[in-house]
């Protein structure tokens, strides 16, 4: 049988939500480095001390909400769950993800520019860009060595083409949010990359449409 928590537990898991959601917001809004304890403690409406109780520092209280707020949307979590052809296939439905998390989006591009750098802090925690055009890399090498046609693709040109659309797909979308520009942007990219790799066009084919 679960204990039931007192009244003093259950408080302080609400003030650690409304400390993760008000950092959440800041962050999103002004990146982590802009945002101080103060900036956090007068939203929630306590002292940054209780903020330090609860986290231990401003990072703490980062950390702590990337894992709150779990992989998604991050594109990291998503396309590692895809093997083969699924890491372009399935793409479209990433821009559901971005469209449907727009705050969480804020945050993780807040998030790309600050660690963007090898040596900054978190570097490895938030951008993940060498694994994820590994992966991609390694999927559609697999498929493509199946089919005898391995040598026709620069793999890794591909899997970073990939990646560096989707930044600037949701950067873009970031700016004006056309909900419906960037599902066209995303079918259109997909059904591109598709014909590459299926033989139907040259990976140098001036004419290939990209956008």
């Amino acid at each position: 049988m679960t204990e039931k928590l007192s009244a003093s537990a259950q408080r302080g898991i609400a003030r650690r939500e409304s400390i993760l959601h008000a950092a959440r917001e800041l962050f999103a809004e002004h990146g982590f480095v802009l945002t101080s304890l103060p900036m956090i403690s007068e939203k929630v409406g306590i002292t940054h001390a209780g903020i330090l109780h609860h986290f231990g520092s401003k990072e703490g209280v980062l950390r702590a909400l990337l894992e709150h707020d779990g992989p998604v949307p991050h594109f990291n979590s998503w396309v590692m769950g895809m093997s083969g052809l699924d890491v372009v296939a399935r793409l479209p439905e990433y821009a559901e993800i971005v469209i449907t998390n727009p705050l969480a989006m804020e945050l993780q591009f807040q998030l790309f520019w600050e660690n963007r750098h090898p040596a900054d802090p978190m570097h490895e925690e938030v951008l993940h860009d060498i694994v994820i055009r590994d992966h991609i890399a390694t999927e559609i090498g697999g498929v493509l060595a199946e089919q005898g046609r391995a040598s026709e693709v620069d793999l890794q040109a591909l899997a970073y083409n990939i990646f560096a659309f989707v930044i600037g797909a949701n950067s873009q979308w970031l700016i004006g949010r056309d909900n419906d520009l960037l599902r066209r942007a995303y079918h259109r990219y997909t059904a591109s990359a598709l014909r590459v790799l299926s033989g139907e066009s040259s990976p140098g084919d001036p004419a290939l449409a990209i956008v």
